[in-house]
């Protein structure tokens, strides 16, 4: 009986000593990820940033053609908006 005891706890020592190991390597690929989103969020911001200027500058050098793309997008919205409304 005794015996058993010993191999209880030593199972659950066993089990808890995994179980332990395995919430860290869960903490760390998560802390890993969480690394990887930021990096990633970051190089996002710059490269939206980056294509803003350089559209903000095209309609500087073209604004005929963008107030065109403008109104003809919102036609289409307008449209696709209609179409959805009157189902």
């Amino acid at each position: 009986m005794e015996h058993k005891m010993e191999n209880a706890k030593k199972l659950e020592k066993e089990l808890k000593d995994v179980i332990e190991k395995e919430k860290e390597a869960l903490n760390d690929a998560y802390d890993d990820m969480v690394i990887k989103l930021q990096k990633e969020r970051d190089r996002l911001q710059k490269e939206l940033r980056k294509e803003y200027k350089q559209a903000k500058k095209y309609v500087k050098k073209n604004p005929e053609i963008s107030v065109g793309a403008a109104v003809a997008g919102g036609l289409i919205a307008g449209i696709v908006v209609a179409k959805l409304l009157n189902r």
